[in-house]
């Protein structure tokens, strides 16, 4: 059981050496977005810390709101192990030209993520076997594994010739392990009853799939994957970040072909429709996603499940804080899944601190997934899969438009895909 002992949030403004003076507040050059501190404890994870932040290169300012240029950073560590280092660098001029350019870096060590099993429903979610209270207990890291994961990905997106239309490539490359959870660092400070037990097939359900045959023995410690994608782009958004009007689309194709060092050679087809309502001018903002990907050839290994990508993020988990809120993170699974996010939001206040645009925005939505595609596994059957629903709300603070300090709760529908799901984050999820 995850128990939050403290989260705090906390936006830093600064204005740049460069004083602002002119009159319309439109930001020119390079500015400071804010950071954002998570301090979080988690019983077998440990105290987290760490800081994520963004800075922006506004140019002339002839584009604001929208920026020319993006740097993200984050670095986190747990006392159990765990880490996070990733850099997103965003040029929407690369080099003087019309190319959009985006590179994403990302280096993470997870001493404990979920994991449940394969194709939704169809692998059973029992809440007793991690609930250390309950008389079914079997260990708290049951449904968990660890993972060490390097993760590039490179887009360029270029003009079609047609108006919003835009051609996109890119590659990404995954190296990645897995393995059974570090239960003697996960016990580092614990006593009696806290102790995990060792991790057996009996205690922790992937070296149960593992002994069992469910999960290939060539695919049970991890691999490599290099992804080639090419596809197109329909964005016709009045603005990039929290978008009042327009489309945001895509559909691609990505090839990993085994000569690039994947594991297994897999074609995939990924498709999402972004849509923005305007209810009151920008204030009042109905909108939705769906998203689509799926095998079309070749077979994928299980341990390239869990992600979903687009033109612009890699998604770690179908289920949990980018994909559908409120369930448990990585509980979609499956070669072919669809999701979808319907949300309404508000922002109840717009005005000005220290020369700084800020607005406070509330949202509602309902967030569902399904796995389309079965993956193969010989593993059990428990229930045909079905919609995964939950219900949740949210809480922004953003400046300058672009650096948005977000706080969204899901409430799961169904038990089977756990409870409710508190996330402290940055940016909209669309």
């Amino acid at each position: 059981m995850q128990h939050y002992i403290l989260s705090i949030i906390l936006a830093i403004t600064t204005i740049t050496c460069a004083a602002q003076t002119d009159t319309a507040n439109v930001k020119k050059g390079w500015k400071f977005g804010g950071a954002l501190p998570a301090i979080a404890y988690n019983t077998d994870n440990g105290f987290r810390y760490g800081v994520l932040g963004n800075v922006y290169d506004y140019g002339d300012g002839s584009s604001y709101p929208n920026y020319r240029k993006s740097i993200y950073a984050e670095w986190s560590r747990t006392t159990k192990g765990s880490g996070k280092n990733n850099i997103i660098y965003e040029d929407t001029q690369f080099l003087g030209s019309n190319l959009r350019f985006l590179a994403d870096f990302n280096y993470a060590t997870e001493k404990s993520i979920d994991f449940y099993g394969f194709n939704g429903y169809q692998a059973r979610y029992e809440s007793s076997f991690e609930d250390d209270d309950d008389p079914g207990y079997i260990s708290r890291a049951y449904y968990r594994i660890s993972r060490k994961m390097w993760r590039v990905m490179l887009n360029v997106q270029g003009e079609t010739g047609i108006r919003n239309l835009k051609c996109l490539a890119g590659l990404m490359f995954f190296d990645i392990d897995v393995a059974a959870p570090d239960i003697k660092k996960l016990n580092k400070g614990k006593s009696g009853s806290d102790l995990l037990p060792d991790a057996t097939p009996q205690t922790n359900l992937y070296l149960d799939y593992v002994q069992k045959g469910h999960i290939r023995d060539d695919e049970a410690d991890g691999g490599t994957a290099t992804i080639i994608k090419g596809g197109f782009i329909y964005d016709s958004r009045d603005v990039l970040i929290c978008p009042s009007r327009g489309f945001w689309n895509e559909l691609y194709v990505g090839v990993a072909p085994k000569f690039l060092g994947s594991g297994r050679t897999f074609t995939t087809i990924s498709a999402s429709i972004r849509e923005y309502f305007p209810v009151v001018d920008d204030r009042l903002i109905l909108t939705y996603r769906i998203a689509y990907h799926t095998l079309v050839g070749g077979r994928m290994p299980f341990y390239l499940l869990p992600f979903y990508y687009d033109s612009k993020y890699v998604y770690d988990g179908i289920g949990g804080v980018k994909t559908v809120r409120g369930l448990k993170r990585d509980r979609i699974q499956g070669d072919g899944y669809a999701f979808g996010n319907f949300e309404a939001r508000w922002k109840f206040l717009k005005t000005r601190v220290f020369n700084q645009d800020l607005y406070l925005a509330l949202s509602a939505f309902y967030d569902a997934g399904l796995v389309t595609r079965k993956y193969s596994t010989s593993a059990p059957v428990f229930d045909d899969e079905h919609l995964h629903n939950a219900l949740g709300g949210g809480f922004r603070i953003a400046l300058n438009n672009n650096f948005v300090v977000s706080v969204d709760y899901g409430q799961c529908l169904d038990k089977q895909d756990g409870d409710s799901g508190l996330y402290i984050d940055i940016g909209w999820l669309w």
